[in-house]
């Protein structure tokens, strides 16, 4: 069916247009009863994408001849167990006797560290002018379970 092009100027066309109308639903009506018979039910199934995570562990073989070594040894000894900048790290390397060549390595290694989960770290603020924000450095809970330490005998 078309729908009229008429204006509905008075009553009767009104009226009509009504008539129409219902016309139209109850035959619409009709329709989706015949399509519904011998139907109990409507199942509508969506589908959810499930995301599956594989982690698979990296081992990295580090000598304590490294800074990246020392700096572990020092988590290890406890020496990271309250947080610590990346100066007071670089200051117990040298009372150590482990100074690297240049200090400009520490913080990179420091980063590297957080990053393999060993250390973590958060911003701090250092007291007096500017309060300029720095980062400490502590060991991560899970260091026990994430480094291994190997004695190699020669």
């Amino acid at each position: 069916m078309k729908p009229s092009t008429r204006s509905c100027d008075g009553d009767g066309d009104l009226a009509h247009r009504l008539k129409e109308v219902q016309h139209r639903v109850e035959v619409l009506e009709t329709r989706l009863n015949t399509l519904m018979k011998g139907v109990d039910e409507v199942k509508v199934s969506v589908e959810v994408p499930r995301v599956i995570l594989e982690r698979r562990p990296v081992y990295v073989k580090v000598s304590e001849r490294e800074l990246l070594g020392r700096i572990i040894l020092l988590a290890l000894d406890g020496f990271l167990d309250d947080w610590k900048s990346a100066g007071a790290v670089a200051s117990e390397l040298l009372r150590r006797g482990w100074a690297p060549k240049d200090f400009k390595y520490v913080r990179p290694i420091l980063e590297q560290l957080v990053s393999l989960g060993i250390l973590e770290r958060v911003k701090g603020y250092k007291r007096g002018k500017g309060r300029r924000a720095r980062w400490l450095y502590r060991s991560s809970p899970e260091l026990p379970r994430r480094v291994e330490v190997r004695d190699e005998l020669r």
